[in-house]
């Protein structure tokens, strides 16, 4: 293999330091970027925090409806519903998760034989389904 001319390695030299002209502003860009993000997630807390510090404030030494939704809340009822409807979405998130999960064991799992098989030839198979599941002979 021949070295390269003095005049390759300008041109090659040229276009590294664009690149790294280039990486160089993409990169503070996206630290402003981040700050700028900082600063509104957080200053958007803040002016939460104190409009509900002003809300209590106002509120402050006198019966409201405010006293009337507190009680509702409390009651047994409330909660017991609450209750439900969390496990209930707790249930409906955990069997998607699981949903999604075959799906991507499903979707990789070819590649993921091929790498394994460059890596070690001789490695036996585990024997589960395409999806990453039980077989079913193999099941109490």
């Amino acid at each position: 293999m021949a070295s390269p001319t003095k005049a390759e390695l300008i041109e090659h030299n040229a276009q590294l330091e664009a690149e790294n002209s280039y990486l160089r502003k993409a990169r503070i860009a996206d630290g402003i970027i981040q700050v700028a993000l900082a600063a509104v997630r957080y200053g958007a807390l803040i002016v939460v925090g104190y409009w509900g510090l002003e809300a209590i404030r106002a509120l402050a030494g006198s019966s409201t409806f405010a006293d009337i939704s507190v009680d509702f809340l409390t009651e047994i009822n409330v909660s017991v519903a609450l209750a439900w409807s969390v496990g209930v979405f707790g249930g409906v998130y955990g069997y998607k998760q699981r949903h999604l999960r075959r799906n991507t064991v499903e979707r990789l799992q070819g590649r993921i034989r091929e790498l394994e098989a460059m890596i070690d030839p001789q490695r036996s198979s585990s024997k589960l389904t395409t999806r990453g599941d039980t077989r079913p002979e193999d099941r109490i």
